[in-house]
């Protein structure tokens, strides 16, 4: 057999006739992970190493390195680099790689880290870029990669939503230890930045079967007060917008971060599910029962103990078969999911023409500000009460019903100077106008509110 005359490290590819040939072969098995402590023992490289992964992804958080000292946070890459398992890993399959806030320089950390710069230098030195690659001039972590022949490609598209991304807006009243941040409306707030947002557009118009688009944080989860895409919801909406505009398939989305591990699902309008398969920690997940975190995408959930993730691809299907498992640190199976590669392809769902009344004028706003008059017929609310739902309809499963979402948690204080103790009660049979940006939840639109000039009264 003739020997591979190229070395894959992480985000760094010496290009050879081999490496050309390697890229040919569809990839069936992926791991994936975040979050290693690297003064902590991280004996779970033993079983991913097991699973003999084509390709590992390194989510973020691939050290803890938490200062401004490039010094200090270089004897940290070093000491991971001295861990056998992870060395045996190196030797066993490629890595492609992105940050997170602490191997970035700090908890959560964004735009405002004043040495991303050289911290970005530092992660490219461990992974082996060659001082000619782009990423070592680029603003950023961000790379993409397809592996596989034609009918069986897989695209990785690896987000930095670090160097670029906007303050986070705090909210003082969340009770400590249950996350600090909000979301903000903030039009001018970006998770990606300009160039990073052109680049992505051009990666998802790439031909590809199936697309594993990483993120540090998670994407799909949307209710608790941690980091999150939903801190800037319109930046979520942008992303999903995106995919619908480019009618890009197969998209899997994989994310680190929160110490646990899930498998979190929503209607993003593409056509298709939308999934999230998260996976966290190395050696970081969190050891002792904690109760869980409200998550309305939920699908299952390993709330304890260290995990990895892989994507397995049975191309030799008829209908390729696409597995999300998470494992844990004896390699036994948690979470498992299989999805038929044709329930992941791009379909324009505002086309049914079961969809009437007013949720079908809504879809012709999607992602933009739309003003909305409407009677409420049925109200709810979210078990720890944090979201009320006013309804167009009798029956919110309706095809004609509109969903109006009153956060209720950043409408708290609006809501007691106005003398409002139940949203529900208050808003229930009255004909209301209500401007807002038309989202998806589940394929079926809703507008959020979260400031009380968003909603009026008219009858």
């Amino acid at each position: 057999m003739r020997k591979l005359s190229v070395l894959l490290l992480g985000l760094s590819l010496f290009v050879s006739a081999s490496a050309a040939d390697d890229d040919k072969k569809p990839l069936s098995r992926i791991a994936f992970g975040s979050c290693a402590h690297q003064d902590r023992e991280q004996p779970i490289w033993e079983p991913i190493v097991r699973e003999k992964p084509e390709l590992f992804l390194f989510l973020g958080d691939v050290i803890y390195a938490d200062t401004e000292d490039m010094k200090v946070m270089k004897a940290k890459y070093d000491k991971l680099a001295k861990v056998p398992g992870w060395k045996k890993l190196r030797e066993t399959c490629p890595v492609m790689a992105m940050w997170d806030d602490h191997d970035m320089g700090a908890d959560d950390a964004g735009a405002e880290y004043p040495k991303k710069k050289e911290s970005q230098q530092l992660f490219l030195d461990f992974f082996g870029a060659a001082k000619d690659d782009p990423r070592r001039k680029q603003e950023g972590l961000y790379d993409a990669r397809i592996f596989g022949p034609e009918g069986k490609r897989v695209q990785i598209i690896l987000m930095d939503t670090r160097y670029h991304r906007s303050k986070l807006a705090v909210d003082p009243k969340i009770p400590k230890g249950q996350g600090k941040y909000k979301a903000s409306d903030d039009p001018k707030a970006t998770f990606l930045g300009e160039a990073q947002w052109k680049w992505l557009e051009e990666q998802l118009k790439k031909p590809a079967e199936v697309r594993l688009v990483c993120s540090g944080i998670q994407v799909v989860a949307e209710d608790h007060a941690f980091e999150k895409w939903m801190n800037f919801p319109r930046e979520r909406a942008k992303l999903y917008k995106l995919i619908r505009d480019t009618k890009a398939s197969g998209v899997v989305f994989l994310s680190g971060d929160r110490h646990l591990a899930e498998l979190s699902m929503m209607d993003g309008g593409a056509g298709y599910p939308f999934f999230d398969l998260t996976s966290s920690g190395i050696n970081q997940g969190n050891k002792r029962w904690r109760p869980l975190e409200t998550n309305r995408h939920r699908v299952a959930t390993m709330n304890v103990g260290d995990n990895y993730g892989v994507v397995r691809i049975d191309w030799d299907k008829k209908d390729p078969i696409v597995g999300l498992e998470i494992h844990d640190d004896e390699g036994d199976v948690t979470i498992r999911r299989k999805v038929p590669l044709s329930r992941l392809r791009y379909s324009d769902r505002k086309s049914k023409a079961d969809v009437t009344g007013l949720a079908a004028e809504a879809l012709e706003h999607v992602d933009k500000e739309w003003t909305v008059e409407m009677t409420v017929n049925a109200t709810g609310t979210t078990r720890n009460k944090a979201m009320t739902f006013l309804n167009s309809e009798k029956d919110f499963r309706s095809a004609k019903n509109l969903t109006i979402v009153l956060d209720v948690k950043a409408l708290a204080k609006e809501l007691e100077r106005a003398k409002i103790e139940d949203a529900g009660k208050h808003y229930a049979g009255k004909k209301i106008k209500v401007s807002g940006t038309v989202t998806l939840f589940e394929d079926r639109p809703q507008i959020r509110v979260t400031k009380l000039s968003q909603i009026e009264v008219v009858e």
